[in-house]
Order: structure tokens, then sequence, then C-alpha cells
């Protein structure tokens, strides 16, 4: 196989675009797993501050054997951004808590939004990060949180980041597993690409300044030359000029 990464700054407006280009140059078909692992960390990740939101519908919870220190339910199954606690409620993923977890929930994203997006917003340094992307082409966000709970080498228990990660498949399995386990929630969990063939995918990256009280992103879209962000329960809508690429 062969990946081509073609990445254009704009230059006049903050956003970035990215297209993708996948080979098979093998006389066979291929199943494939094609996922981005965007990942956050300090200063723009804080604790109880940082707003994470995806257009996501149903959830699961990974395996127990992920984290010897998750506070959620594992293999639990839930609407996001709700999760079950091991010892009873809720923990809303929106935000980041503080203590010492580990944990990965694989969200699918609502078959009715034709774009998709990671919204990733720090209200006190005024900064929205923004990727956009085709549903069908990735109809699966993985979120990855690591709360100083990995102590072995590089991490020494000493790291808190959060991945958010758009992909074809819902967990990071190999990828035999995850032709085995089939389908989750309705969806394919793999895609195929099939032998001598190409296929494209792009995606859009953007960074806003926001009010200091901004809320978080209900939706994202892509109207007449400009990416519409409208604010989660203010109906405020930011636009920022981008050309059609999705």
């Amino acid at each position: 196989m062969r990946l081509q990464r073609v990445i254009s700054l704009d230059r006049t407006q903050p956003v970035v675009y990215c297209e993708e280009t996948a080979f098979n140059l093998a006389t066979f078909d291929r199943p494939i797993s094609w996922n981005h692992h965007v990942t956050f960390g300090a200063p723009f990740l804080e604790s109880g501050m940082t707003l994470f939101d995806i257009p996501a519908t149903r959830s699961k919870v990974c395996p127990a054997t992920f984290s010897k220190q998750m506070s959620i339910q594992p293999d639990s199954e839930f609407r996001w951004p709700n999760a079950p606690k091991k010892r009873g409620g809720l923990l809303n993923l929106r935000t980041s808590g503080p203590g010492r977890f580990g944990h990965y929930t694989a969200h699918l994203l609502d078959p009715a939004v034709e774009i998709a997006f990671i919204a990733v917003c720090n209200p006190r340094l005024r900064l929205l990060v923004l990727y956009l992307f085709a549903r069908n082409d990735f109809p699966w966000v993985g979120n990855w949180e690591e709360s100083f709970s990995r102590v072995h080498v590089p991490w020494n228990g000493r790291e808190f980041c959060r991945g958010f990660e758009f992909s074809t498949t819902p967990f990071p399995i190999p990828r035999r597993q995850a032709i085995t386990n089939g389908n989750l929630f309705g969806e394919s969990t793999y895609k195929w690409l099939p032998a001598r063939s190409m296929e494209k995918i792009r995606y859009m990256i953007l960074m806003l300044d926001v009010s200091e009280g901004f809320n978080g992103v209900s939706a994202v879209k892509l109207k007449r030359g400009s990416v519409r962000v409208h604010e989660k329960g203010k109906g405020h809508v930011l636009r920022v000029p981008a050309t059609s690429f999705l």
C-alpha cells in the first residue's frame, strides 16, 4: 500500500485543508482501518474547563483489560455524553475530570449528519479547534483519556492528555479482531480497499477565537463558501470563509 497526504494552508483564514489518498498496490482486496488520532494536552486541555463536542449517538466503553484505573463501567453501552460510572451515577464526557484514571469509549456518529466534526474548546483561553470531515468516510470517534494512570516508561504517571480519533473503526484493536467482531450498532467497523485501486478522503482543521463564556458546539455546517459553527444552547453562529472542500 501507499499513502499520500497533501496539506494546504489558507492564506487569509485559520483553515487547513487535508487530502489523503490510499493506494492498494496488491492484486487482492484489503480490509483496512483508516484512523486519525488527534491528541490534546496542557495548557489547552484543562480539567473541568476544556469542552469536547461531537455529533454522536450510541456509545460503548472499552473492556476492563484496557486499564486498571477505569472510573466508568467496562463494556457498557450508553448515549453520548453520559457514561455510567462503576459506582453508580453518570460521567459527562464533555469535560475531563480530576483524578487518576484511564479509559476509552467508542462513539457512533449520527447517520443523519453529512458533515461530522470534532470540536474542542478552552473557554478560558478563548480558543476553539475544529476538525471537519464527511460522516460517511469516518462514522466513528474514539475518545481516549489518560490522567496520570500509566506509571510505566515513558508515561511515569505524569501525563494528562486526551485523544479524539475520527475513524472507520470504533476500537483500537487488531484488524483481524475487528473483522471477526463484525458490525457494532449496525455500522461497519472496517472498510475494504479493492485490488489495484485508490480512495481519496478530505478533512479540514480550523482554530477560532471565541468568547470567554463559549458553551461548546451543537452543529457545524458548510454553506455558501463558509463554515458555520453553531454555539450550544445560545443560538450564536460563527462564520469563517472557506472553500467547499468536503
